[in-house]
């Protein structure tokens, strides 16, 4: 509990943050809700042009994109070291927590809170509220689909920023791979085929971040939940355990680009 409530409060101070500069906040987050606003209007005019992608239509869209934006915008509110942990780790800027007895990755999530992710938040939930046709009896479905994608994409961020114990390079290769799982979380998922599909449920876990969860919401079921949960669970584990392994190996002096 010491340790949750610690990480509550660094999330606080990094909110404080982020909202310092009031003005700035705005900008950024107003450029954000316009940025989603001109992505959804590129898909509004496909589907008006095409009706449905492998039997997806604009409201299962609507319901990936609705997904995609909340749960990035929470990840970069609540968990925003993230984004940039490899560069955490090979500056060395980690020195510091481990001379705390706390929770070292906990403490790194937490220093950073993305002004801009606001705007996704707030484009998301419009998105989910105007256009994926939803009702009431979805909302457990989708906090459970929003919690088991954030769950999976910081946890794919996580593993791939904890090369950098082991590679000097890995700063730019993380935040690409991070990037990829963005941008696979963004089409539907009836497109994909093959190896294709196997990388999407794998290495750029986009079919855990969103495309199982909108299954989920669509389908509710213990087989779907469970998947998703499973997925959830499975990422988190590997995570984990790969940024203890690279910890281990940084406290006994070894260099990320031994």
């Amino acid at each position: 509990m010491r340790l949750v409530r610690l990480y509550f409060q660094e999330v606080a101070a990094a909110i404080r943050c982020a909202f310092a500069d009031r003005a700035n906040f705005a900008i950024q987050v107003g450029g954000m809700l316009l940025n989603n606003g001109v992505f959804l209007a590129l898909w509004w005019m496909f589907f008006a042009g095409f009706r449905s992608v492998g039997g997806w239509g604009l409201a299962d869209m609507a319901l990936m994109l609705g997904l995609m934006m909340t749960l990035f915008g929470l990840c970069g509110v609540l968990l925003g070291g993230y984004r940039d942990l490899a560069a955490t780790i090979l500056r060395g800027e980690i020195d510091a927590i481990l001379t705390q007895p706390t929770g070292v990755l906990p403490r790194l999530l937490a220093r950073e809170s993305s002004a801009t992710a606001w705007g996704d938040i707030v484009g998301g939930l419009v998105v989910l509220t105007l256009f994926a046709h939803l009702g009431w009896r979805d909302l457990p479905a989708v906090v459970l689909a929003l919690l088991c994608g954030m769950t999976v994409f910081v946890s794919a961020g996580i593993a791939f920023a904890s090369l950098a114990f082991w590679a000097a390079g890995a700063r730019s290769f993380a935040r690409d791979l991070t990037d990829f799982t963005l941008l696979f979380s963004s089409y539907p998922g009836s497109i994909y085929r093959g190896a294709v599909k196997v990388v999407a449920f794998t290495v750029l876990p986009a079919g855990f971040v969103v495309m199982l969860p909108v299954k989920l919401v669509r389908a509710p079921g213990w087989e779907s939940a469970g998947l998703v949960v499973l997925g959830a669970a499975l990422y988190m584990a590997l995570a984990c355990g790969l940024f203890d392994l690279g910890l281990r190996r940084y406290r006994r002096g070894a260099s990320p680009a031994g």
